[in-house]
């Protein structure tokens, strides 16, 4: 199977590093140096002491690439409308186009430049740290799960392909009508841990085992639990909780990464995540109080990257 990983950073060298070994994967990135490590040494893929070295192609132009089978797309939420309208040359009608990256709207993006019935969105519980160029950390210490479901509900030979290869890569991958709310415990996730270990400049491990910090991420699943249920999408607030702490437990060791956008003064996803889910309570009459002022932070510290006093 031929498989293009459109956004190589830690979660586009993850999986394209460990379908590699299966697959015919070609990764796309506008990062000239981390392409040039990944071309020139392989994709250096750490876990503690554990250490390889995986021989990998990675270009900055997607023109290089051919038509593939399947086109997954990491690419921040920030760099999506681009990443979609460069990935068009490597997309042909019967290519299979996958979005697992984090937050909401990703595929509303990608209907934009591509047909509906091509598309498949999901997530994966996985997580991945970048530590340079050409270099990542994994850094989720258990199995965890990667599910998606087609846009329009019919499954196709590349999806089931897809996920076969998923499979022997060593990814637990299914394809699932319940990727909805899968995608919602997901934000649970993604909206504590990555905008919390933003502001207070935490890991993971961190973050959950201090008491007012925990008491904010609790807040924060609650209230998305309470948007979730209010779309049809039932997940009480106490399992909501189980799910993010038992993510939050495997990857004590992670800094998320808003967090390292904010570290590195880079624009942040929270466009896609806290603030969307709180558009969403609005919409349905949901107030989402600790989402809004989370998303007001991250909001107010990037409008003042220039000018922190430390």
């Amino acid at each position: 199977m031929k498989i293009a990983i459109i956004g190589a950073g830690a979660m586009g060298c993850l999986f394209g590093g460990k379908l590699a070994e299966k697959a015919d994967v070609c990764l796309y990135d506008v990062n000239k140096e981390h392409v040039k490590a990944m071309n020139q040494n392989g994709l250096r893929m750490t876990m503690g002491e554990d250490e390889k070295y995986v021989k990998v192609k990675a270009v900055t132009d997607p023109g290089q690439i051919g038509i593939v089978d399947a086109a997954i797309f990491f690419t921040k939420y920030v760099f999506m409308k681009q990443a979609a309208a460069d990935a068009l040359c490597c997309i042909g009608p019967d290519t299979l186009v996958l979005t697992l990256q984090n937050g909401l709207g990703c595929q509303e993006i990608l209907k934009e430049f591509i047909n509906k019935d091509q598309i498949a969105y999901g997530l994966t519980a996985y997580t991945s740290d970048m530590k340079g160029p050409g270099h990542i950390e994994m850094t989720t210490l258990k199995q965890v799960g990667t599910y998606f479901w087609p846009v329009s509900g019919k499954i196709s030979s590349q999806a089931r392909e897809l996920e076969a290869v998923m499979n022997e890569a060593g990814f637990e991958t299914a394809i699932t009508k319940e990727v909805d709310k899968k995608i919602w415990k997901k934000l649970m996730v993604n909206c504590s841990e990555n905008t919390l270990c933003a502001i207070l400049r935490l890991t993971v491990g961190q973050l959950i085992d201090t008491e007012e910090a925990f008491r904010l991420l609790k807040h924060i699943v609650f209230e998305i639990a309470d948007v979730a249920c209010a779309k049809g999408i039932f997940i009480s607030r106490e399992e909501g909780l189980e799910y993010v702490l038992g993510v939050s437990r495997s990857v004590a060791d992670h800094l998320p990464s808003m967090g390292l956008d904010v570290k590195l003064g880079r624009k942040t996803e929270i466009m896609c995540l806290n603030e969307a889910v709180a558009a969403e309570g609005k919409r349905l009459g949901v107030a989402t109080p600790v989402l809004e002022i989370t998303a007001q932070m991250i909001r107010a510290i990037e409008a003042n990257y220039h000018k922190l006093a430390f």
